[in-house]
């Protein structure tokens, strides 16, 4: 299930911004508790339980995510990978 979160960059220290996640988030009840952060355009945290899967699980969890929150379509996801293809 996506779950949507809104939160403002108020807590930061001179190098960072520090952005909550919850406690019951999925992906943080492995036996590590270890997440690769991937920095662009976009933020993307990946828990390290799926970390060394293929990208398609990845990719499409990111996707869905987006689309749940109205920051891309089905359309746009389409006009991407024809680009890619």
């Amino acid at each position: 299930m996506v779950q949507i979160l809104y939160q403002d960059l108020e807590k930061s220290d001179t190098d960072y911004y520090y952005i909550g996640i919850p406690k019951d988030w999925s992906g943080a009840t492995g036996s590590k508790d270890n997440v690769t952060v991937i920095i662009d355009d976009v933020c993307v945290i990946v828990p390290q339980t799926i970390a060394g899967a293929t990208g398609e699980l990845i990719v499409l969890r990111l996707l869905e995510a987006m689309m749940a929150g109205d920051i891309i379509d089905a359309g746009d996801i389409q006009k991407a990978i024809e680009h890619i293809l």
